[in-house]
């Protein structure tokens, strides 16, 4: 039998009541549903966090160099999702390194000009760690309340 791809990431929070996974960005009955579900079924899903994810990251970041991204998110040993845009990847480093991270240049990143104006001291090569949280944050919510909205739309 194949294994059937799935974005979860080993982080669910279904578990702690949420509707919707802050992990893998599933709705709870997608992910009770997932083997059972058809293939097409699941690649909607799938294809539905990665352009969420990717128009919610590109309000905050430009990717500068995919390579470097991919080699520190191995180096550093971040799970996330292969098959997804390195603009996806982006997410996964901020879950684990948001706190952490001074330059994101390191990273193959920058601030967008939207993310550079939420904190008037961002230089453009020393990045507060705690902007990085609060453009994680934003990131994560704007990606689970329009899962929701679609989700709900569909209902």
């Amino acid at each position: 039998m194949a294994r059937i791809e799935s974005p979860c990431i080993g982080i669910c929070s279904t578990t702690l009541g949420d509707q919707i996974c802050r992990g893998c960005k599933r709705h709870s009955d997608e992910i009770l549903n997932w083997g059972r579900s058809e293939a097409q079924t699941r690649e909607s899903a799938m294809q539905r966090i990665e352009q969420l994810t990717i128009d919610a990251v590109s309000l905050y970041f430009q990717l500068l160099d995919k390579d470097q991204l991919h080699q520190q998110l191995e180096l550093h040993r971040i799970r996330y999702t292969k098959r997804f845009a390195p603009e996806c990847w982006i997410v996964d480093l901020l879950r684990v390194g948001a706190g952490k991270i001074q330059d994101i240049e390191a990273y193959g990143l920058t601030l967008t000009d939207h993310a550079r104006g939420l904190s008037p001291d961002t230089g453009r090569h020393n990045t507060s760690s705690r902007l990085l949280e609060i453009i994680y944050q934003k990131i994560n919510r704007t990606i689970l309340e329009e899962t929701d909205r679609l989700i709900c739309e569909k209902s």
